[in-house]
C-alpha cells in the first residue's frame, strides 16, 4: 500500500500563492498537491524528476482534479511551477524536494527490500543445509531441546560441544517458564531485558533451525557491546525476541571467516542494568 507524507509545513507563502493565483481555497490548492504527489509515486524516480513526462503529461493528470473543478489545468501548472512546487528545467520536469518530502516512503521502501533478501538468503541457507543430524553423532532428547548440528560455513564459531553439555531447564520462579541453562547465559548478555518468554520461544526456534547455543550467544555478546559502543538508548535496542525473529538479523553480529578470534563483550558490570526490564 502506497502512502505519501504531507509536512505541516505546506502551510505558508508557497501554499497562499497557489491559492491566490488559481482563486481557489486553501483546502483545493492542498489537494491539488497531494493528487500530485500520489501521482508521482509511480510516475516520477527517487529525485523527484517525471520520467519521461513533458508539461503536457502533468497537465492532463491535474485534468479535472475535482468534481466540477473549473480550473484550467494549463493553469494549475504555471501556478506549481511559479511558487516551486514543481521544477521546470532542461533535464526535465521535477516535483521540488521530492526526497525530502517523501523521504520517509523511499526509507521504509529499502527496509522492506532489505528484509525480503534477508529472508531470502535464510531460506538458501536452510535449504543448502544438510539433514539436521547428520553429522551430529548424537540423538536429541527432547524435540524442543533438540540440537540441529548443520554446520554454517559462512560463519566461524563453534558448532561442536553443545551436545556434550547437560543443559537442564532453570527450576521456574513463581511458577513462570522453564528457562534453559544456555537461554539464560544468552539473556544475561544480552542488552535489553523485555518480554523475556517471548523471546525464550525465538531462542527454542532458532535451535530447531540450527544455529547452536554458542552462535547465539556470541551474536548476543558482539550485539551488547556494538550498543555499548554506540550509547544506544534503551528504546532503540532491538527487543530479544526480535533480535532471533525469523528474519534472523542476529547474524549480522556472528563473526564471518577472516577473524581467528570472535570478539566477545566483557564487562565487569551490566552497563544497561540502569534500566531495568522484565526478567520473567
Amino acid at each position: 500500500m502506497a502512502w505519501i507524507s504531507v509536512h505541516e509545513s505546506i502551510d505558508g507563502p508557497k501554499l497562499r500563492r497557489l491559492y491566490k493565483t488559481l482563486q481557489c481555497s486553501k483546502f483545493e490548492a492542498t489537494g491539488i498537491l497531494v493528487f500530485l504527489w500520489f501521482w508521482g509515486l509511480n510516475n516520477a524516480d527517487r529525485n523527484g524528476r517525471i520520467i519521461d513526462a513533458d508539461r503536457e503529461d502533468v497537465e492532463r493528470n491535474l485534468y479535472g482534479v475535482g468534481t466540477k473543478c473549473k480550473i484550467d489545468p494549463v493553469q494549475i501548472v504555471d501556478a506549481l511551477i511559479t511558487p516551486g512546487w514543481i521544477d521546470e528545467t532542461d533535464d526535465g520536469i521535477f516535483l521540488h524536494d521530492w526526497d525530502t518530502w517523501q523521504a520517509q516512503w523511499y526509507n521504509a521502501m529499502d527496509r522492506r527490500a532489505k528484509e525480503s533478501e534477508r529472508k531470502r538468503e535464510s531460506r538458501a541457507l536452510k535449504k543448502a543445509a544438510p539433514f539436521p543430524y547428520e553429522n551430529a553423532g548424537v540423538q536429541p532428547s527432547e524435540p524442543d531441546q533438540a540440537q540441529m548440528k548443520i554446520p554454517l560455513e559462512s560463519y566461524q564459531g563453534s558448532t561442536t560441544g553443545a551436545a556434550d553439555r547437560e543443559d537442564k531447564p532453570v527450576a521456574p520462579r513463581n511458577g513462570s517458564i522453564n528457562y534453559s541453562v544456555s537461554f539464560e547465559e544468552f539473556w544475561s548478555a544480552y542488552p535489553r531485558h523485555d518480554e523475556k518468554g517471548s523471546a525464550f520461544k525465538k531462542y527454542k526456534a532458532r535451535i530447531k533451525d540450527g544455529f547452536t547455543d554458542e552462535q547465539l550467544l556470541t551474536a548476543a555478546k558482539n550485539y551488547a557491546l556494538q550498543c555499548k559502543r554506540a550509547r544506544t538508548e534503551k528504546q532503540f535496542i532491538k527487543l530479544g525476541k526480535t533480535f532471533l525473529g525469523d528474519a534472523l538479523p542476529f547474524m549480522d553480529h556472528l563473526p564471518r571467516k577472516e577473524p581467528d578470534v570472535i570478539a566477545e563483550a566483557t564487562y565487569d558490570v551490566n552497563p544497561f542494568e540502569e534500566w531495568g526490564g522484565d526478567d520473567k
